[in-house]
């Protein structure tokens, strides 16, 4: 019986763990249209660079990209990408918080789907703000969670600890916000 290749296989191909089928329900062009050359950005909750890599490409040699994510072997696969794409301007993080990151440094925060991964919705909203330069904007969303998970987030909560936006979309199964620091 042959070997099947599965999630935990430290073989699996970066490219599955793309996942090709998100550009159906994705599309970055949205959330790419808010950075600019020379930016910094940061991609919380980076995976294997599925964001990171074209933010990188967008921001060229003047930006900066800081990529974070809890799991050790998604930012393993991101580092190999980086490497082989010879990109240069991203910084790497293990982390479960946004510590690594400077107060007051970044001009764009990326968290897709990270807040409603955790029970700290408030602590990592404050962190999210504390990072983002005075004018900075954020993109924040959330999976809708159901049932009695602690790390349920509502989209009116979601709304609450961002209360600057300047844009917000409350669906069927996510929401997001588009948030600016004052």
């Amino acid at each position: 019986m042959g070997h099947r290749k599965n999630i935990n296989d430290r073989h699996i191909s970066p490219f599955l763990l793309n996942n090709p089928i998100r550009r159906l329900f994705e599309n970055q062009k949205e959330i790419l249209k808010y950075i600019k050359e020379g930016m910094v950005v940061l991609d919380h909750g980076c995976g294997p660079g599925y964001y990171t890599i074209p933010i990188a490409r967008k921001v060229k040699e003047k930006g900066l990209v800081y990529a974070i994510d809890s799991d050790r072997r998604q930012i393993e696969i991101l580092n190999k990408k980086l490497k082989g794409l010879k990109i240069n301007n991203v910084i790497t993080y293990v982390s479960r918080d946004l510590s690594p990151i400077p107060s007051n440094s970044v001009d764009f925060v990326l968290s897709k789907d990270v807040l409603c991964c955790t029970v700290l919705h408030e602590e990592l909203a404050e962190d999210i703000i504390r990072v983002l330069k005075p004018g900075g904007m954020a993109y924040i969303s959330i999976r809708k969670g159901f049932g009695s998970d602690p790390r349920n987030i509502s989209a009116e909560k979601l709304f609450s600890l961002f209360p600057s936006y300047i844009k917000r979309k409350n669906g069927l199964l996510s929401a997001w916000v588009l948030f600016i620091k004052s």
